[in-house]
């Protein structure tokens, strides 16, 4: 069967992963995000052939059409819409101990070493985003913190699982490292919110017009913020839950 040598790329303005889909009619049609470089594909429809051949055995049976789940897929892309960054990703095996991260120009990624270990190359993508989230996340809760008048103390970032970001009675700020993802507004939204808490740690009355005049129409922000889960690709936060804010 050569579904995966012959296939058909459409890019999509609003893909974040690449997606597989395979219908009777049209056979196998990757979905790229726009700008994707698709010389990758070659090697991740490697990896994706057994189900590929799984899935087109089932759709030939019921005579329907089959969309894979994404999750256990490794990103070829991320998109750090809060810093306006769009980053590919290169999987390279070699003979190496555990999985290491290089940047290369054009904002490209190398994971090398032991890339056919799922667990190694997600724990070293999260060891790199865990530093971009403190080169542009950290500075800019406190740039914030300055401009709107708000004492910081302590500026923690982690990968949280079920918070946005977090505010304790010391006035120490937790940023999820996934705020990366979310747009603009929203990781705003996410870093005042956080900053309203060190004069309110509550969500009274007072704490929502605090925040509503550092950052007006904030409610609307919140729902946003509330379903951007999905921005994340999901082999990075594979206990998706709803993300909320305390």
């Amino acid at each position: 069967m050569g579904l995966t040598r012959d296939y058909t790329v459409r890019e999509s303005r609003r893909a974040r992963h690449v997606r597989l889909q395979l219908s009777l009619r049209e056979g196998l049609v990757i979905v790229v995000p726009k700008g994707f470089d698709q010389r990758l594909l070659p090697a991740l429809l490697e990896q994706k052939q057994p189900w590929v051949e799984r899935a087109w055995k089932r759709l030939q049976a019921r005579g329907t059409s089959v969309q894979p789940q994404t999750t256990n897929a490794l990103p070829h892309s991320l998109h750090l819409q809060a810093i306006g960054e769009e980053w590919t990703v290169e999987y390279k095996p070699a003979a190496l101990p555990g999985v290491t991260v290089r940047e290369k120009a054009a904002r490209h990624l190398i994971l090398s070493g032991k890339t056919s270990d799922r667990q190694a190359c997600i724990t070293a993508l999260r060891r790199w985003l865990l530093r971009k989230a403190h080169q542009h996340l950290e500075p800019w809760l406190l740039q914030l913190a300055e401009e709107h008048g708000f004492e910081v103390r302590r500026v923690l970032v982690k990968s949280q699982r079920t918070r946005w970001g977090s505010c304790s009675a010391a006035r120490t700020i937790s940023l999820n490292l996934k705020l990366l993802f979310v747009s603009p507004n929203c990781a705003r939204y996410a870093l005042l919110h956080e900053l309203c808490h060190t004069v309110e740690l509550n969500h009274s009355t007072r704490f929502w017009a605090l925040l509503e005049h550092h950052y007006p129409h904030c409610k609307t922000t919140a729902r946003a913020l509330r379903s951007s889960w999905r921005e994340v690709p999901p082999v990075l936060d594979e206990r998706q839950r709803r993300r909320r804010l305390r």
